[in-house]
C-alpha cells in the first residue's frame, strides 16, 4: 500500500518538539491525474531509450510501496528533524 500520512517532528534548542501530520493522500490526488496525463509521453520516452515501460512502472510502484515505515532523522547540536512515513 502506498503511504498516506507522514509525521514531521521538529526539535529546537529548548527540546520543545513540534509534530506536524502531513496527509499524503492530498499529494496523491494531484499526482495521479498528472501521471495519467503524461503517461503517453513517458511510454514513448521509455521506448526511445530502449527501456521496458512496464518494467519501469513496476519498479516505480515497488519504490512507492517501500516508502511505508520509512524513518529519516537528522540531528544537530541545536536542532533536529524526524520524518516518519506511514
Amino acid at each position: 500500500m502506498i503511504p498516506l500520512v507522514a509525521v514531521v517532528s521538529l526539535r529546537g534548542r529548548e527540546s520543545r518538539t513540534l509534530r506536524i501530520w502531513v496527509p499524503l493522500i492530498l499529494l496523491w490526488l494531484v499526482i495521479v491525474p498528472l501521471a495519467a496525463l503524461f503517461s503517453p509521453l513517458i511510454f514513448v520516452g521509455c521506448l526511445a531509450c530502449r527501456i521496458d515501460p512496464f518494467g519501469a512502472f513496476s519498479v516505480g510502484w515497488q519504490i512507492l510501496r517501500a516508502l511505508n515505515d520509512t524513518e529519516v532523522e537528522i540531528e544537530h547540536r541545536s536542532a533536529g528533524i524526524s520524518i516518519c512515513v506511514f
